[in-house]
């Protein structure tokens, strides 16, 4: 084997080795569905490098691993590589042909062709096609050194940090594809890599589709009843940002309204409903009442800052938010040219697994 370490273990490889769970920092053997470069399945094999129990793909008789059972949309991974040549990370894998691939160059390491993201088609790396600025990035890596990967992919967003860094070395939006979820793969190509601590998180979904009604007035308190009707609903999408911005919507934004969305579900479950906003806000599941926050709320929103259990039955499952700006925080409201309004009116709300 390439590059191997084949010194005597040392007291840190056997205490590594026995807690692996006959696997590989992490990474469980039996987890993996392995295949050549002719495509043939192959076995793994206990591997060491540089004190480091982890997985080793060789190009040839072990080029892809395929992460058994996985079908994720939105992940985050996080890995540690160390590779001759091109060492990369499949996801929403259709099949062995088609998929997003990220992958890393050590031997351009500090130079912008250090990471890049491609899509797979029909077993195309169209590399020549996506570029810097958009598609390759910088990372101080090194040839069969390892180093740390977490890549976050929401939506149409790719993030990936090197070696824990803060920021993102690369921030892409995903080329659109008709695979908008799928399996998982490690693959290697023209060289040997390394692979090891391998965990993946689900990350939430993002409740994009939604129905507003009309604008009814504010009172002292959020106390609009989600009985209320309204004489008009309004279909609405979360924008770029993952956000309701309910400001887009009404010409004079300055009162109270309901937004809803429709879950389907095919069983019984429990999940969670992640969510942040700015004003006040109640959120009603099936006319149970999961959360309300009275106070005036103006910070700036993120992803998942409130996690609420919901609970949600087999069939349509109704969720109301009923929902108001920041006007109370200015008194009657923030003088935007000449009327008092809100300037901040919206939500970011998203569904994951317990």
């Amino acid at each position: 084997m390439k590059q191997q370490n084949r010194r005597l273990p040392t007291l840190y490889t056997l205490l590594a080795l026995l807690t692996s769970a006959h696997g590989f920092g992490q990474i469980v053997k039996s987890d993996w569905d392995v295949f050549s470069a002719a495509n043939q399945p192959a076995a793994l094999k206990d591997t060491v490098f540089q004190n480091r129990p982890c997985m080793q793909l060789n190009a040839k008789e072990q080029a892809i691993a395929v992460k058994k059972g996985a079908l994720v949309k939105n992940v985050r991974i996080d890995l540690d590589i160390a590779g001759e040549v091109m060492s990369g990370i499949g996801f929403r894998v259709a099949d062995a042909q088609n998929y997003q691939f990220l992958y890393f160059r050590p031997g351009y390491g500090g130079t912008r062709e250090a990471i890049q993201y491609v899509p797979i088609y029909n077993g195309a790396l169209s590399w020549v096609l996506y570029h810097a600025p958009a598609y390759e990035a910088a990372a101080d890596i090194k040839r069969l050194e390892w180093f740390h990967v977490t890549m976050e992919v929401k939506n149409n967003n790719l993030k990936v940090f090197v070696n824990n860094s803060p920021t993102p070395q690369l921030e892409s939006s995903l080329v659109s594809t008709p695979f908008r979820e799928g399996g998982l793969l490690l693959r290697t190509l023209f060289g040997t890599s390394y692979f090891a601590n391998v965990t993946i998180r689900e990350l939430p979904d993002v409740l994009t589709n939604w129905e507003i009604s009309e604008q009814f007035p504010r009172t002292k308190r959020l106390d609009l009843d989600y009985k209320t009707a309204s004489r008009t609903w309004t279909a609405i999408h979360a924008d770029e940002a993952d956000a309701i911005n309910l400001c887009r919507y009404f010409t004079h934004p300055n009162g109270v309204a309901i937004a809803r969305h429709h879950i389907e579900s095919a069983t019984d479950v429990d999940k969670f409903l992640y969510v942040d906003f700015a004003g006040k806000l109640k959120i009603v599941l099936n006319g149970q009442e999961l959360f309300h926050y009275e106070k005036q709320k103006l910070d700036r929103v993120f992803s998942g800052t409130n996690k609420i259990a919901l609970p949600l039955r087999k069939g349509q499952n109704e969720l109301l938010f009923i929902t108001e700006g920041d006007a109370t925080i200015f008194g009657k409201g923030f003088d935007a040219m000449g009327r008092l309004q809100h300037q901040n009116w919206g939500f970011i709300a998203e569904v994951g697994n317990r």
